[in-house]
């Protein structure tokens, strides 16, 4: 063994350096270093690797590459301890040393990145080297070899796209491969840096044992010392080794030295040389150990979509479209991946895919029809289509997400009356008390009453397991990189009241933050008013009230004019408003229908062109011509910077655009509402209560999240409409106008939605802050719980509409919630009398109803989805979040 054989030549070597020099770890390896390039040579070499390439995939395709990165981040760590050892203990280093250690935490950061950027499975998939020397490494690590070794480690994106581009004249690099270039890149220049660490710690310690030698000269035979070079000269540090006894030995000339000197000349006949070149080699590691370091944060900040964009022959072709050059980077990589998918089960080259997909985009001749976009043919009904004309089985047509569709329904609904059933017959053969023929219809009751806590809490489980093990969908979208385009125009309105002079301020505020957090040319901002209700058609306060809303929007229109120069351009804010209608079922005057109503006037007046029911009102009341969307907000809803250009860019693609049936009055494809997730902002210090902390749940916008999973949008295509999005005018004036029964509909949102169909577009956020006392909740649960008995007649007459059968459902689903607490208090009540079973319980039971999802989403919480975060402060919140959720059940349960 090498350590016990360097132990016993020189027994006063400390277990570092034996360590290090352990010659069964083999020589060290050169740097990836070879002759610099041009633009000419580069473009030839790329010609001549892509030519020797071999590749193929294989059963274990991949299997040496993250082993081989494993080793070499442990051996980089291992070299920089050493050489920061021997620095910190007063020893010189060299330059290149210096280097390493004064950027080794920019390495460590690098280090982070290209864990995270390195997925097991995305990596396994790439074709792989068949050949020596790197046989059995992905393709695209040869390929990033070759640009790390003829540039020295320094990036230069000319001469990258020059070699990518020449190397796919020849041969063509899979997309998959292209994107995993630039962490690719890192980990080549990882290895390399090992490489350079791992000599200089080596000839570091050479030395030492050098120095070591020279101390005790005299206690070393010839012999000893042959041994001991041959031992070093396995590791490759023999030369470090020579240099250093040479430099000790030259001062001593005694008679008992002459062997030793004999042997050094025998051993290093020319060391003037060797130091020659020690110097020229220890020069070009210093400029390799700051290439990388440097090149290692270039790469971090290089504009790798314009890369891949000039260099793939995929994405150079798909950009010939210009529906794909026009859609968001979330949507193009949505598209390429899937071509990559279709490429492997076909057996084509992406480009061949890609190449068909195009013909079918191209043949449709309504540009903006849905079967202009890429989607309907990848993911849309144009899928068969595509399918046949790749020589497909017909079964790829239906991806597996689409059979989980087909099957989601009748299984989600099976899986909560199973579980539903299952746990209160579990529940009463357990705890119940044995029922007689006299009071068995006591536990027959006791049974129904159950069913509605027991339903709760089932629902909340089986929609928390969706939404952890459901992949969130991105809805197609335009990148709008311009801002919005005058042909999809938008109104940002707040519908609210004129009641006193503090609420038009509040409101007329909200509008002003909404401009300045999305500044859009072509969008306008409006306050949807009416007046309070009254006893009459007119109170005298109106007019005033009204005069100062106008004032006080013509304010923000001066301070921030639109379109100046544009003769009869529409103002950026605006005022429409209406007057009193008497109300007989409220039996007073009132804006007509309330919210929905002036919603539905306005969906009116755009499409129509016209201005509707609202007052003139001048200047400050010009609707813009030819405005396409709406996005309705709540007077305390915030709008985030650039939320307005989301939402418009998904309403605005093809794929999206609301499809009418045959009657024109039901949306049966595409979406007429986008509903935004809606999130809680960071409560101010001076607002809090406790009961806000206990309901509000997690605060703040995640920076790191995208999409969070909605169940209904991700197992059945439609989410839940909740008052705060973006309509499409047409479509909501095609399948609603006039068709809502007057003075019947209070909660109008959800049926809304369903008639138009809504999409959840959970990656795009609004804010909006919860209830901070009980009372305001309660008054708005009642409003809501009265909102939803309102819709039973057209849940009894689902025909009329045309309702599907999920939507029936959601409607059923709010009638069932709004009964779990009296049902949860009646079957409490009825066990505490001791008539069927244990009062415990049911007790448990109905704490589990309310406290169940809650739960469940805290103990979720204790597992992180990032490595990167800061672990005491997680594990601290999540116990928080399991806190709150076990208070906010004992609250729910104690009213």
């Amino acid at each position: 063994m090498a350590q016990p054989e360097l132990l016993r030549l020189v027994p006063d070597a400390p277990q570092t350096l034996s360590d290090i020099l352990d010659s069964a770890r083999g020589s060290v390896q050169a740097p990836i270093r070879s002759e610099i390039f041009g633009l000419q040579r580069f473009a030839q070499h790329g010609h001549s690797l892509a030519e020797t390439h071999r590749a193929a995939r294989g059963p274990s395709r991949s299997a040496t590459f993250f082993p081989r990165l494993r080793r070499n981040i442990d051996t980089l760590r291992e070299a920089h301890h050493y050489i920061n050892l021997q620095a910190t203990t007063g020893y010189d280093v060299n330059p290149a040393a210096e280097w390493l250690l004064d950027n080794f935490h920019l390495i460590e950061a690098q280090l982070k990145e290209i864990h995270e950027g390195l997925p097991r499975n995305y990596y396994r998939e790439l074709p792989i080297l068949l050949d020596e020397p790197l046989a059995g490494l992905p393709r695209v690590y040869g390929v990033a070899w070759a640009f790390v070794a003829h540039t020295d480690g320094a990036f230069d994106e000319d001469l990258l796209l020059q070699y990518l581009n020449a190397y796919q004249e020849t041969r063509e690099l899979k997309l998959s491969e292209m994107w995993a270039l630039p962490t690719t890149l890192r980990v080549v220049l990882i290895e390399n840096l090992r490489r350079l660490a791992e000599r200089l710690a080596v000839d570091k310690a050479a030395r030492e044992v050098a120095n070591l030698c020279c101390n005790r000269i005299e206690s070393f035979t010839l012999s000893a010392l042959d041994q001991l070079l041959a031992l070093l000269s396995r590791r490759g540090a023999g030369r470090a080794f020579l240099a250093q006894m040479a430099q000790r030995l030259q001062d001593r000339r005694t008679t008992s030295d002459v062997r030793y000197h004999d042997w050094l000349q025998n051993a290093l006949p020319d060391p003037a040389g060797m130091q020659t070149q020690q110097s020229v080699d220890q020069a070009a590691d210093n400029l390799s150990v700051s290439n990388a370091v440097t090149s290692l944060r270039a790469i971090g900040g290089a504009d790798w979509p314009e890369i891949v964009a000039c260099t793939s022959p995929l994405m150079r072709l798909m950009l010939t479209s210009e529906v794909f050059k026009a859609e968001h980077a979330l949507t193009r990589d949505d598209t390429l991946h899937r071509i990559e998918r279709l490429a492997r089960l076909s057996g084509h080259s992406e480009v061949s895919v890609g190449q068909t997909l195009l013909g079918l985009m191209h043949a449709t001749k309504d540009v903006h029809s849905a079967a202009a976009v890429a989607s309907y043919w990848l993911r849309g009904a144009g899928r068969p289509s595509l399918v046949r004309a790749l020589g497909l089985p017909a079964r790829a047509a239906f991806p597996w997400r689409a059979v989980v569709r087909r099957v989601a329904l009748p299984v989600y609904l099976g899986a909560l009356l199973l579980g539903t059933l299952g746990l209160v017959a579990w529940v009463l053969l357990r705890h119940g008390y044995g029922a007689s023929d006299a009071d068995a219809w006591l536990t027959l009751l006791g049974a129904a009453l159950m069913i509605f806590p027991a339903s709760e809490a089932v629902v909340a489980v089986i929609n928390r397991l969706i939404s952890e093990s459901a992949r969130p969908q991105h809805l197609p979208r335009l990148a709008l990189s311009d801002g919005i385009p005058p042909e999809h125009r938008v109104m940002v309105v707040i519908p609210g009241m004129l009641s006193n002079a503090g609420a038009i301020h509040g409101l007329v505020h909200r509008l002003q933050l909404h401009y300045l957090a999305n500044p859009e040319r072509h969008a306008q901002f409006a306050l949807l008013s009416d007046w309070a209700d009254a006893d009459m058609a007119h109170v005298e306060s109106d007019a005033g009230l009204l005069a100062s809303a106008i004032q006080q929007v013509g304010a923000l229109n001066a301070r921030y004019p639109n379109e100046v120069g544009l003769p009869g351009a529409a103002p950026r804010f605006i005022v429409l408003h209406r007057e009193r209608l008497f109300s007989e079922t409220e039996q007073c005057w009132i804006g007509w229908e309330r919210k929905r109503g002036k919603l539905e006037l306005l969906v009116n007046a755009l499409a129509q062109g016209t201005s509707g029911a609202f007052l003139d009102l001048g200047a400050e009341s010009h609707i813009a011509a030819d405005t396409r969307y709406i996005v309705t907000l709540d007077s305390d809803t915030q709008l985030p910077p650039g939320r307005l250009r989301d939402l418009v860019g998904v309403a605005a693609h093809p794929h999206n655009e609301p499809r009418l049936d045959a009657s024109g009055h039901r949306v049966v494809g595409g979406y007429g509402i986008l509903q935004p997730r809606v999130v809680t902002p960071l409560p101010e210090p001076r607002d809090f209560t406790f009961y806000h902390w206990l309901f509000s749940g997690q605060c703040g916008i995640d920076p790191y999240s995208a999409a969070t999973s909605e169940v209904y949008q991700d197992l059945f295509g439609e989410g839940t409409f909740t008052g705060k999005g973006l309509l499409n005018v047409r479509a909501m004036h095609a399948v609603l106008s006039g068709r809502l029964p007057d003075g019947q509909v209070l909660s109008h949102d959800l049926l809304e939605g369903s008639i138009a169909r809504c999409a959840a577009v959970t990656d795009i956020t609004v804010i909006e802050d919860a209830p901070f006392h009980a009372d305001v909740a309660a008054s708005r649960v009642h409003r809501w719980t009265r909102g939803d008995w309102q819709l039973l007649p057209f849940l009894l007459q689902p025909m009329r509409y045309r309702f599907r059968f999920i939507n029936r459902w959601k409607m059923l689903d709010n009638l069932r919630r709004s009964l779990v607490a009296p049902m949860s208090l009646a079957v409490l009540l009825l066990a505490l009398a001791g008539a069927f079973m244990s009062p415990w319980a049911v007790l448990i039971l109905v704490l589990a109803a309310f406290s169940a999802g809650p739960l469940m989403g805290a103990v979720a919480g204790f597992s992180p989805s990032r490595d990167d975060v800061a672990k005491h402060h997680f594990y601290r919140q999540a116990a928080v979040d399991l806190a709150r959720a076990l208070w906010g059940g004992l609250w729910h349960l104690s009213q």
